[in-house]
């Protein structure tokens, strides 16, 4: 029943992960869409904009006498300084020939002609110079009423605008579809820095044309505008508009984006059905093959079941490497296994036989201890082997990285163990020390937040028995940080002295009172005990115990030098 629950819990999991992560994918989906639809269709208006601009910029200049610009700043300065007066739509006949007659006096054909009639004007009375400009205003606003209405790209407006302080934003031509046209002297509602490309304009003084989306600008709603810098004598004097309203095509986006919604709900509906089902088959299902079939292990200890059971996972990842090790693990299990009970069998041939020297005794002796040592090591536990698969299990789902990352060291650790029972003498301490990071990295799977690790790794030049340190460990981990509710600290910790090495295991788990009597709970301490057996025949060696009720405990193996220069100088 509680493995039901985790399986279901894992789903939850999964579910929880996946689900929130589509739903971020899709939006972004639909707003990317959207984003390149706008811009798609607001760019396709980019080159009529650029033509019809060109074209009013040249035909405004060539009203003006061959486009001379100080003529052309005369005009818009009478306009700005009386634009009521310049307003209407044409002038009579008496005011044309009124001004005309002074503009082109004493004008001939020679190449002086703009400049005459520039003085002429410039000396003309204010009437006159009135009558001129306006002139100039009527021939522009009927030269963009041509144009616009010529336009077969349902352009919502033109304008000219002024650009000079402090006429900026008065309107000097301005032409619309469905509304009443601006007369010249009224202004547009203008907030500058709410329109930086209007401000880009300003600043730089380029000739390029600029565009930009703008809300409620000339007019309520949405509306696309391309501007023309209009530069007379190198300074932006105006600029020509030409406005396109878009609010159609946005309420048609709208809708477009709902209906894209339902088919991207639609669609990471099935692609999350589709990663859970393949999750499962790869993943999922295969780790949980894994831990059955180690559980069924641990209660009929059948080697060649279990290979048979491995042997049916055939998914060709990490898992699957997983199942080959273990598989591998259970025969070496069950040849060593058999490989004792053989020594077991000469060792007691060997006591019966009276006539054999006590040195032959001792050898035999130590032939037999270090044949149980061999039985303890491969004596794997499978509660271990079973957290550790299930933590696996969880991340396969959730981190898959983390997950192969903690496969592969799961494997290391495994065949560590199973190389062990090869070794029988003293093993290098950093060999020692790198397995029992594998064990932690494995705990750590396990207990997460509530197992923090701690290395202050001094002389490291010593042996010690292969997997003496971890019995040490594991009480640290188990009985000290583990049993804590809100977990601790595990800290390995090596020494040099004058006359031996010492290797540190602390922790700050709940600790217990060495001087209370054993409890008589069926394990009899054998792995404790085995250890401080160990260290003493191989080494030398002892372990001292220090602990403190709610404080934490303290274990320190002592490894004497003599041992080893002994064993040096003998092996040499």
């Amino acid at each position: 029943m509680e493995r039901k629950k985790r399986r279901k819990k894992l789903t939850l999991q999964i579910i929880c992960l996946i689900v929130p992560l589509f739903v971020i994918l899709a939006g972004v989906n639909i707003w990317i869409m959207e984003t390149s639809m706008v811009n798609a269709f607001l760019d396709s208006k980019n080159p009529y904009s650029e033509y019809y601009l060109d074209y009013l910029d040249e035909g405004i200049r060539n009203w003006s006498e061959d486009g001379d610009e100080r003529l052309i700043e005369l005009y818009l300065t009478i306009c700005e300084k009386d634009p009521v007066a310049v307003r209407g739509e044409k002038l009579t006949e008496e005011e044309f020939n009124e001004f005309y007659d002074v503009k082109v006096d004493g004008v001939t054909d020679e190449s002086d002609d703009v400049n005459r009639i520039l003085q002429n004007m410039q000396n003309a009375s204010d009437r006159v110079r009135m009558l001129a400009a306006k002139s100039w205003r009527i021939n522009i606003q009927n030269f963009s009423e041509i144009v616009f209405t010529n336009n077969s790209q349902e352009i919502d407006r033109m304008f000219i605008m002024d650009m000079t302080e402090p006429y900026r934003g008065m309107v000097i031509a301005d032409c619309q579809r469905y509304g009443e046209d601006k007369q010249i002297g009224e202004y547009f509602d203008l907030d500058l820095p709410e329109h930086p490309a209007l401000q880009q304009i300003i600043e730089t003084g380029s000739a390029e044309i600029v565009y930009e989306q703008a809300e409620d600008f000339p007019d309520k709603g949405h509306y696309y505008i391309a501007y023309k810098p209009f530069i007379l004598e190198g300074k932006v004097r105006a600029v020509i508009g030409i406005v396109y309203r878009w609010d159609n095509f946005k309420d048609q986006m709208s809708a477009n984006k709902r209906k894209a919604a339902v088919v991207i709900v639609i669609g990471v509906l099935l692609a999350m059905l589709l990663l859970y089902f393949a999750l499962r088959r790869l993943a999922v299902k295969p780790v949980t093959d894994v831990e059955n079939a180690l559980i069924q292990y641990t209660d009929d200890k059948d080697s060649r079941q279990i290979v048979k059971r491995m042997y049916d996972i055939k998914v060709k990842n990490e898992v699957g490497y997983l199942a080959d090790v273990i598989s591998d693990l259970a025969l070496e299990i069950d040849l060593y296994t058999k490989e004792n009970v053989r020594i077991a069998t000469e060792r007691e041939r060997a006591e019966t036989a009276r006539e054999r020297a006590e040195k032959e005794r001792a050898r035999a002796e130590k032939e037999l201890y270090e044949a149980n040592v061999s039985i303890m090591v491969s004596q794997i536990q499978p509660h271990f082997m079973y957290n550790a698969l299930t933590s696996i299990a969880m991340l396969c789902t959730i981190d898959p990285e983390r997950a192969q990352e903690a496969t592969i060291t799961f494997s290391k650790y495994l065949r560590g163990n199973m190389d062990s029972l090869k070794q029988t003498k003293p093993v290098p301490f950093d060999h020692e020390l790198e397995h029992l990071k594998k064990y932690l990295y494995i705990e750590k799977l396990r207990f997460a937040n509530k197992l923090n690790i701690e290395y202050e790794i001094g002389p490291t030049n010593f042996k010690v028995p292969q997997l003496s340190i971890q019995p040490l460990v594991e009480n640290a981990v188990k009985h000290g940080v583990g049993m804590k509710k809100k977990g601790g600290t595990v800290k390995i910790a090596t020494r040099e002295t004058e006359t031996a090495f010492e290797v540190i295991i602390s922790d700050d788990g709940v600790g217990f009172d060495v001087n209370a009597p054993r409890k008589e709970d069926g394990r009899s301490h054998v792995g404790m005990e085995n250890t401080r057996t160990r260290l003493k025949e191989l080494c030398g060696g002892e372990v001292r115990i220090e602990s403190t009720v709610g404080e934490g405990t303290t274990a320190t193996v002592i490894l004497p030098k003599e041992w080893e220069q002994n064993e040096n100088s003998l092996s040499g």
